[in-house]
């Protein structure tokens, strides 16, 4: 039934969102296709480990994604999969805000 949402904002404050959760919150991004605008407020997570790529690589599959907000402040964004994260994001090629 999600498969037709264009726009989705949502506030996880405070959660720890980390290691496996982290790689399938952005998988189930991922399988919303029609998705061109995305709000994600996660301050206050700790968003590590190796499937911090998978979480970038899920959003990059938003292929109709124009917007994007990302509220990342104060979490402790580490790992190896950094650069696949941004990666990920950077398949996006209708982000224009």
């Amino acid at each position: 039934r999600l498969q037709q949402l264009s726009s989705l904002t949502l506030y996880l404050e405070n959660n720890e969102i980390t290691g496996e959760k982290l790689g399938e919150f952005g998988q189930g991004i991922g399988r919303l296709q029609q998705l061109s605008s995305l709000t994600l407020n996660l301050p206050y997570n700790k968003m590590t480990g190796e499937k911090l790529g998978e979480f970038g690589q899920g959003i990059g599959r938003c292929q109709q994604l124009s917007s994007l907000t990302l509220d990342l402040r104060c979490n402790q964004i580490t790992g190896e999969k950094l650069g696949e994260f941004g990666q990920g994001i950077g398949r996006c090629q209708q982000l224009s805000s």
